[in-house]
């Protein structure tokens, strides 16, 4: 196959955003679709050299991955080599097990779906300290190496014509599938090979056929120009917050794919441009390139405690990244590929992956079964980690779900003075050790109804989540309003989320910056700042308790926690790991100023019959609002508290009210 260098250049049009990206650098909020054009890469060098083999007759599947080993092992083996060695002096025995089984996951090439199954999605933010996070992207092309081979190999002997067909009945079958489950599964839809197949098979598309099709001068200039716009439109304007894949991903894709085409009929501007030296030279470090500047930005952040690199680390660890991956290609990369030394013999190739693969599956085993080397610490550090690290029981309970499957906390045998409803976002949730704890004790039973970032604010919904979480929030929302009103069950029903967030649209402390504008749920577009966020919050909690109320329940408001302006528990690994002492002092009035709006407008419902509202802050918070003891973290992040936290001090302050034992609330 001749030599292409402006698909090395494209390489470099996909890995810098990338880079960059991840680096935190603005202007490349969408800098993650370089990915999708590797994939179409990819698929089109792949489909190139098998289907030129195939028809020759000279095609060996053992040859195949034997190339494959040269190409992808060497770098992998080393990078996954440092992040061992990394981890041990930079990660909780928590974070350090959690990688090892990442690795493991890796080395057989599933880290796709054990990334699906183990973190919160590719956008979450607690993915950004995963050193091994990228290898997911490896997982997929590897698996499309192993099946799409032996495809290729049957397909063929009904000729090309039908290969082509047959290829693009799966690609568009994979496309729509990705455009329909993106919305409802979205971290399924970016992890796993069915939703992404339809990227690799483009580029194998121009190997079957497209790309053989002649352009003139004028069309390959015009494609080649729109195909580079199309990749730098998604790097400039898409987020975390665009659904992706699925419809979102045609652009880059179809730039990619469009800059291969045109490159394959002749020359044009853009081309010529992609074939720069500079260009060419950084494609042929993109292996090595994305393989390293994750775990290096991860292992930062890791280091600061803090998902957000400041611009001397962005500058830094950018650098680090370009300096590793040039060792990589140089020392590690190109022999191995090359063959220096000693002749790499095929049997050479597979046994030397066979013990690379071998020693570090055995090292990362090593790690996981002792915890993450618990012996680096004392017994009274793993305590205080570990209270951090929830393992609540009812995680099965969160999600939407019908409101007859709600999972449901007591006897009914023994459970006769009445049935309470807990409804609300993740705070919710981490309240819920202490609401289950009262209902016990009541006697009574307790229905769960809790979907992150989804408050109980029926007919609303928030820019900062995707068009299929804003569906499933307002329907969830609805139906919960349905149960309540059309059932006679419940007695009381408490209300809980992060009332600030909502109220105010911003983040606090450790997140600032992200803003969560609140508007009608099916509109398609929402105010450019949260100014009404605290009137839409009023008008919609007065019109549900009224409802709630006028069917027969009480409304119990429980007041926001105390939000902190940072993470308890990336303070503690700090102490603990790096012996960087934090404060952990936060004056009462520092959080009810967060809180000074909510608290306005819960003080006007408590004036509605039926209706309590329990404050948090002031009753917990004397001077200094706590955050943990010497054994026992109070919270699992800035917001959140832990099962501790809850039983410890949330009881005491919603005991009283939540009994009945008073039917109004003094307020401090």
């Amino acid at each position: 196959m001749k030599y292409r260098p402006d698909i090395d250049g494209l390489r470099t049009v996909a890995v810098v955003p990338v880079v960059l990206y991840h680096a935190g650098v603005p202007g490349f909020s969408g800098g993650f679709i370089g990915v999708d054009v590797f994939f179409v890469i990819s698929g089109f060098l792949i489909t190139r050299i098998l289907y030129d083999e195939m028809v020759e007759k000279r095609f060996s599947i053992l040859h195949f991955y034997e190339r494959r080993a040269r190409r992808i092992l060497p770098a992998l083996f080393a990078v996954m080599l440092a992040c061992l060695a990394a981890g041990w002096f930079l990660l909780s025995p928590e974070d350090y097990s959690h990688m090892a089984r990442s690795a493991v996951s890796a080395l057989v090439f599933l880290s796709n779906i054990w990334f699906w199954q183990n973190s919160g999605g590719y956008f979450d933010g607690a993915t950004d300290y995963l050193p091994l996070l990228h290898t997911w992207s490896l997982a997929v092309e590897e698996q499309f190496y192993i099946l799409f081979p032996l495809y290729l190999l049957i397909i063929l002997r009904w000729g090309k014509e039908v290969s082509r067909s047959l290829t693009w009945a799966l690609v568009l079958g994979s496309l729509l599938f990705a455009a329909w489950i993106t919305p409802q599964m979205p971290s399924a839809s970016f992890y796993l090979l069915p939703t992404r197949f339809w990227e690799l098979g483009l580029g194998s598309l121009l190997a079957l056929g497209l790309a053989t099709v002649p352009l003139s001068q004028w069309v390959r200039e015009l494609m080649a120009g729109i195909g580079l716009l199309l990749i730098l439109f998604a790097v400039v304007f898409y987020n975390s917050a665009t659904s992706f894949p699925g419809i979102a991903a045609l652009p880059p894709v179809l730039g990619a794919a469009a800059l291969i085409w045109a490159g394959a009929s002749g020359s044009s501007l853009v081309g010529k441009a992609l074939s720069w030296r500079p260009m060419v030279f950084v494609g042929l470090l993109s292996y090595s390139l994305y393989l390293w500047h994750w775990p290096i930005m991860a292992f930062a952040r890791n280091w600061l405690m803090s998902s957000e690199l400041p611009e001397p680390w962005q500058v830094a660890t950018i650098a680090a990244s370009f300096v590793a991956a040039w060792l990589s290609y140089k020392y590690v990369e190109t022999p191995f590929r090359a063959g220096r030394g000693r002749p790499m013999t095929q049997s050479r190739v597979f046994t030397l992956s066979g013990i690379g693969t071998a020693t570090l599956a055995i090292m990362a085993v090593g790690v996981i079964f002792t915890q993450g080397v618990e012996k680096r610490f004392e017994p009274a550090q793993l305590d205080l980690l570990a209270s951090t690290q929830e393992t609540r029981d009812n995680r099965d309970c969160w999600g939407t779900r019908e409101p007859e499957q709600l999972c449901t906390f007591g006897d009914e045998e023994t459970n006769r003075n009445g049935r309470w409803l807990l409804w609300g976002d993740s705070h919710a949730g981490a309240l819920f050790p202490a609401i289950q704890s009262v209902a016990a004790t009541e006697g009574v039973l307790l229905d769960f109804g809790v979907v992150p970032a989804c408050g109980p604010l029926p007919g609303l919904s928030r820019s900062d989540r995707d068009f299929g979480a804003r569906q499933r929030c307002g329907k969830f929302n609805d139906s919960m309003l349905d149960h309540i009103l059309s059932r006679d069950l419940y007695d009381t029903v408490i209300l809980h989320a992060r009332w600030p967030l909502y109220v105010e649209g911003k983040r606090f402390g450790p997140e600032q910056g992200q803003v969560a504008v609140l508007g009608d749920r099916d509109s398609a577009t929402f105010a450019k700042d949260p100014s009404g966020n605290a009137i839409l919050v009023e008008n919609t909690l007065t019109e549900l308790v009224d409802k709630i109320v006028a069917g027969g329940a009480r409304v119990v408001i429980i007041g926001p926690v105390p939000e902190l302006p940072w993470d308890v528990e990336a303070s503690l690994k700090a102490e603990i790991l790096f012996n960087r002492p934090a404060s952990f002092a936060l004056n009462v009035e520092s959080a009810l100023r967060r809180q000074a709006r909510s608290e306005e407008i819960f003080r006007r419902l408590t004036d509605r019959d039926g209706v309590n509202y329990i404050p948090i802050t002031s009753t917990l918070c004397q001077d200094i609002c706590p955050t943990h003891t010497e054994s026992t973290a109070w919270y699992e992040d800035s917001h959140h508290l832990t099962e501790a936290g809850a039983l410890s001090l949330i009881v005491p302050i919603v005991s009283s009210a939540l009994s009945g034992a008073s039917t109004t609330l003094e307020m401090d």
